[in-house]
């Protein structure tokens, strides 16, 4: 058995090979590429002549094109998270240097003194793949949306503030439409009643007394801003909008693609009869919680890598103090407080916890974050089992749990 350390970047890998004794015995450079996959490849058949079963190989990413190469040709292989590698090196060397090639020393060492500690990384399934994707395309969109919009608002706010809070929402089809369709205040206002009221029909806005009532919000608006103050601020909105119409459309779209690939998924319906997912946060959280369920072997792990309990420290004499978890998968811990926040308007009991816990949170993100916590260890039963949330089950169990 052979262990290989391999420290990546963006056009460069440093390859360690390293027997069980700690003996080094390879040290080489490949590109990020077919031909610098197919070398390392190489190199281990031809110079060692040992199938890839018999490779251990650590790394810092999973998601990469070198470890889709390492699953593919059979190599066993490990992605050691970043922060162990940081703690690792201090046991190889007294200054704070990095280096590439002692990077690498460092993974194989790893493999070689506390393989143990560590479960072989395995791809998901394709369809999986797709989920995760998505799910990333659609949070990205979402974020950009949003950054947008923010600067839309402020915008606005600064020469037509009418326009900003005159529909319901900013990023709203019909509100980009009307700034720039009258990206000044003076050419609102010089909007008839039949001119709004057809302009609002013709995107879809129909009721009668809503339109009355945005009419006068329009006409008893207070304009403090010049025409030449508007006009130079107005070519800026119309660009605005034109942005955040066309990410707002390729939002929809790639959640309409989400939604496709989530449905034909076989944990769907797990993550679809959880209390408050809706169609991106009930995907988001199986992108999270993947195939392979040796990933999370108990509640706990998910717990940790989610980021929703809390650290503890207790050592000698220093009392015992609990702290914020910050190593963790942030998109992860974010996707599961924006569940817990959901869940309270559909889930009797998610309701009554967070009730109970809020006054001893500083913060009502904290107090999220437990309810959050709560909600992790019962998906990863869900999940683990492979059956569908109840309420009534649940409730039945905590009760049944409370008289033991």
């Amino acid at each position: 058995m052979l262990h290989i350390g391999i420290d990546q970047s963006p056009k460069e890998h440093t390859v360690c090979i390293m027997d069980t004794t700690g003996c080094q015995l390879a040290h080489f450079a490949i590109p990020h590429d077919a031909a610098g996959f197919q070398r390392l490849h190489s190199e281990c058949q031809q110079t060692f002549q040992m199938s890839p079963e018999q490779y251990l190989v650590a790394l810092e990413s999973g998601h990469c094109l070198l470890v889709d190469f390492l699953l593919d040709h059979g190599y066993q292989t490990f992605v050691i998270p970043g922060k162990a590698v940081d703690r690792y090196r201090d046991r190889h060397r007294q200054s704070g240097s990095i280096a590439d090639r002692s990077d690498a020393i460092v993974l194989a060492n790893i493999l070689r003194t506390d393989r143990h500690l560590y479960t072989p990384w395995k791809a998901d399934a394709s369809l999986t793949h797709q989920v995760r994707s998505q799910v990333k395309s659609v949070l990205d969109l979402k974020r950009s949306v949003v950054s947008f919009t923010n600067r839309l608002r402020a915008l606005l706010w600064r020469y037509y503030p009418i326009a900003a809070d005159l529909f319901s929402t900013l990023d709203g089809k019909i509100t980009l439409a009307f700034i720039h369709s009258y990206p000044t205040p003076q050419a609102a206002k010089a909007l008839s009643k039949a001119d709004f009221t057809a302009f609002c029909r013709e995107h879809k806005y129909t009721r009668s007394d809503y339109i009355t009532r945005r009419y006068a919000q329009l006409l008893n608006a207070q304009t403090y801003a010049s025409l030449e103050v508007a006009e130079a601020y107005a070519g800026q909105a119309q660009a605005l909008t034109r942005v955040i119409r066309t990410l707002v459309t390729e939002r929809d779209r790639a959640q309409k693609e989400l939604t496709r690939a989530f449905e034909q998924h076989p944990d769907a319906c797990i993550f679809a009869s959880l209390p408050g997912a809706g169609e991106f946060l009930a995907p988001a959280l199986l992108s999270k919680f993947r195939d392979c369920r040796a990933r999370y072997p108990t509640a706990a792990v998910a717990q940790a890598i989610a980021g929703t309990c809390p650290v503890t420290i207790q050592s000698g004499k220093k009392k015992r103090y609990v702290q914020f978890r910050r190593a963790c998968d942030r998109e992860f811990r974010y996707i599961a407080t924006l569940f817990a926040r959901s869940s309270v308007k559909q889930s009797s009991w998610a309701a009554a916890y967070l009730e109970t816990v809020w006054p001893r949170c500083n913060k009502g993100s904290h107090a999220y974050r437990l309810l959050a916590n709560r909600w992790i260890a019962i998906i990863w039963r869900l999940w683990v089992d492979q059956v569908e949330y109840d309420e009534a089950v649940h409730l039945r169990n905590r009760l049944a749990n409370r008289t033991r």
